[in-house]
């Protein structure tokens, strides 16, 4: 693989940190001066019920468990298939929406607007706010986001594990947990899935969004950039996110979610190439220029940072023969010979993929 080994954060050095002493706020991630703290918010749903989030995308015919051999006719077919097998359901994306509206009606009950802490919104986040996530549903990502007003960026600015732990014993939240690379949330468990992942942040005058690190200090976040990017992108492009998440399962899960969506958003972009296409050239592009990508919201550095030089061999050796066979099922494809396709992407993706007849 291509890729050289990701080069660690220099000691001492936490890029695009904000701290609380020495409050940095670069211009490209900075709020503009058309918006300030508690104005309209496309993240947050409005109150009559609108979302500035994108509509979910109509779902195909629910496929239900596999008890045999998924017979398709097409390689566009299988993949159209698989794709709905993966994707979250209608009623998945309802459960999910519940969890945001008990997370709102305890949270602003807690935290009302008169408080020395009020509650400016709540949203879905991650893959599950983007519509990337892949089967099986077992956790969500809740981003809470609090007023600086009151005097309450004072009270927290010299250590951010406060909030974290002021908001967990207000709802006698559960463990605190990483989420992210660096970040911190509350992990509130249910007694079916999804876990809630509860992300503490403050509506800044200037800085926009910053959230919890793990030692105290704060990092910025922009999901509405983020949600915005990726609907951007269009449905194919999406569908390729998704799929890309389950041949990353299917090897070994050595690759973080939001790493693949801008992985792919990056290399498909505005490329107009059909799904199986858009895969071919993922792997391409991971074999040939590696794993590095920015964050799209250009607040996060390197989104490939994390991975570990001992996994690189294999991540190397699985984008090695996705992108063989791939190449060959699309060239078989285009002959005419779609069970040689649909074949050869089964090896790409595994025994789940559909198969020809």
């Amino acid at each position: 693989m291509s890729v050289d080994t990701p080069r660690g954060t220099p000691a001492g050095a936490r890029p695009g940190e904000v701290t609380y002493d020495h409050l940095v706020i670069p211009s490209h991630w900075r709020r503009s001066p058309a918006s300030t703290p508690g104005e309209p918010n496309a993240l947050f749903p409005s109150e009559d019920g609108a979302s500035g989030q994108p509509d979910a995308m109509p779902l195909g015919p629910p496929s239900g468990a596999m008890t045999g051999p998924l017979l398709v006719g097409t390689t566009a077919r299988a993949f159209a298939k698989l794709d709905d097998m993966i994707r979250l359901s209608a009623e998945e994306k309802a459960v999910i929406a519940a969890r945001r509206d008990e997370a709102e009606r305890a949270l602003r009950a807690i935290f009302p607007p008169r408080c020395a802490l009020p509650l400016v919104g709540v949203a879905t986040i991650g893959s599950a706010g983007r519509d990337t996530m892949i089967r099986p549903l077992d956790e969500v990502d809740i981003f809470a986001v609090f007023s600086a007003a009151n005097s309450a960026w004072k009270r927290f600015r010299w250590d951010s594990r406060d909030l974290v732990l002021c908001v967990r014993n207000a709802i006698g939240g559960e463990r605190i947990q990483t989420i992210g690379s660096r970040g911190q949330a509350l992990r509130i468990v249910y007694d079916a899935p999804p876990d809630v992942h509860l992300v503490p942040a403050f509506d800044h005058p200037r800085a926009g969004y910053v959230m919890p690190d793990r030692v105290g200090g704060w990092l910025p976040t922009r999901p509405e950039r983020h949600l915005g990017w990726t609907a951007d992108l269009g449905p194919r492009v999406i569908s390729a996110v998704r799929l890309l998440k389950a041949w990353n399962r299917v090897c070994g899960s050595h690759l973080r979610s939001f790493h693949l969506e801008a992985l792919a958003g990056q290399v498909l972009g505005g490329r107009g190439l059909n799904t199986r296409q858009g895969l071919a050239e993922v792997f391409r592009y991971m074999d040939e220029v590696g794993l590095r990508v920015a964050d799209p919201a250009d607040v996060g550095g390197d989104l490939s940072s994390y991975v570990r030089s001992e996994d690189l061999d294999v991540l190397g050796e699985n984008v090695r023969f996705a992108r063989l066979y791939s190449a060959k099922a699309l060239a078989a494809e285009q002959a005419g010979d779609h069970g040689e396709a649909v074949a050869l992407w089964g090896a790409v993706f595994g025994p789940e993929f559909p198969t020809f007849g």
